[in-house]
């Protein structure tokens, strides 16, 4: 009990400083996710060293990203979404080819060898739909065309970047099934969608028998947890996939009023979702920012050069304009929680050095922090009427 008492403190913490940063970030014309975002690094050891991570804070800012993810689904128009299928997936192939090709090559080029850069570039693929899903919202961009292709690239960019990473530290340690690997990622998402489209209507029939209507809400997150921990245990895919896959089907069976989706909105924005984002900042210590500075530097040029480019350059091939086009791969650039994921399997798996992971979480985090105002400077203005 004595180790959950004394978390209890800092918990509360980081909740009043998430809500203050955020007040603060709107105040100067920031996301306020760009203010929680730096807050955590403010706070955390690379700073001040007030707030240290740990497992209870890193459990909930699980559940927070999932709950975020579950949320983005939920304000995903799917119609908007197959209309621009064509400038999404060539948005996500660039934002997927460029920075392999391009952090693996400058990487080489750097002196490390190229199973190293191969497995750079490959984490610099990612893109954390997650970041970009919280910055649309507070700009009331979710249903707009822009909003769609982002969300959209980004999903395919999820799926398609775990795979080849999975192929490259396959190829290159030599451990793990890859056959067995695509063939779950192939047969998950066709079974997660038939499976919830099919799980939700029973959830609205039952809730007329239920003594509380709060219990249809607990069933509802219930589903969200068990839904994200089948994407990554047995999809092999991230864990926010299924979340945000359930979001989708969410909005098909329940009325954007229904007390759980209400509920599971007040319970993660309130609570869980500031935590993520704060815990992101607490992840970056004294010693990842100084044991390479060099390395760091170039990886996160790269990783935001390309991106930017890579997507950008799909969307405008797809048929959008320079400037949503440019605002797609803005979009994309945040790495996130997928990067640290990915980066931490590399690290397992012995394939890259304690230097090359450091510099990674620094990318991630410095990725992290620039996709909010990059969006918001790249935004195309919202017409108004007369």
């Amino acid at each position: 009990m004595h180790h959950v008492i004394y978390a209890l403190v800092p918990i509360a913490g980081m909740l009043i400083a998430a809500k203050v940063a955020g007040v603060l970030s709107m105040r100067i014309g920031m996301p306020s996710v760009f203010g929680e975002l730096l807050i955590g690094l403010i706070l955390g050891p690379a700073v001040l060293g007030w707030i240290t991570p740990n497992e209870t804070t890193a459990v909930m800012a699980e559940i927070g990203v999932v709950l975020l993810m579950f949320m983005a689904g939920m304000e995903t128009d799917m119609v908007a979404m197959r209309a621009v299928g064509r400038p999404a997936f060539l948005a996500a192939f660039g934002g997927i080819v460029l920075p392999l090709v391009g952090g693996a090559s400058a990487m080489v080029a750097f002196g490390f060898d190229w199973q190293t850069g191969a497995l750079i570039g490959a984490v610099l693929m990612a893109t954390s739909v997650s970041i970009s899903a919280q910055t649309l919202r507070e700009m009331g961009q979710m249903r707009t065309q822009i909003g769609s292709v982002i969300l959209g690239a980004a999903v395919i960019d999820d799926v398609l970047g775990v795979l080849i990473f999975a192929v490259v530290i396959n190829v290159i340690t030599g451990v793990g099934d890859l056959g067995m690997t695509l063939l779950k990622m192939t047969l998950f998402l066709p079974i997660a969608w038939f499976v919830g489209d099919r799980l939700l209507p029973l959830l609205v029939r039952l809730e007329h028998r239920l003594p509380h209507r709060e219990a249809a809400l607990t069933i509802l997150m219930a589903l969200v947890l068990l839904y994200a921990w089948a994407a990554e245990s047995l999809g092999s895919v991230a864990a926010i996939t299924g979340a945000y896959i359930l979001g989708i089907l969410a909005t098909r069976h329940l009325d954007a009023k229904h007390i759980a989706l209400d509920g599971t909105a007040t319970v993660g924005y309130a609570f869980f979702i500031p935590i993520f984002f704060v815990n992101i900042g607490l992840q970056v210590a004294p010693n990842d920012v100084f044991s390479a500075p060099l390395v760091i530097a170039v990886i996160t040029v790269v990783a935001i050069v390309t991106k930017l480019i890579g997507g950008g350059l799909g969307a405008r091939i797809g048929g959008m304009s320079w400037r949503p086009a440019l605002t797609v791969g803005a979009g994309m650039v945040s790495r996130g929680e997928v990067a640290l994921v990915l980066a931490g399997a590399a690290l397992a798996a012995g394939a890259i050095s304690g230097t090359v992971f450091s510099a990674l979480i620094v990318m991630t985090l410095v990725t992290t922090l620039v996709t909010p105002p990059l969006l918001r400077w790249v935004m195309p203005p919202v017409p108004t009427g007369d």
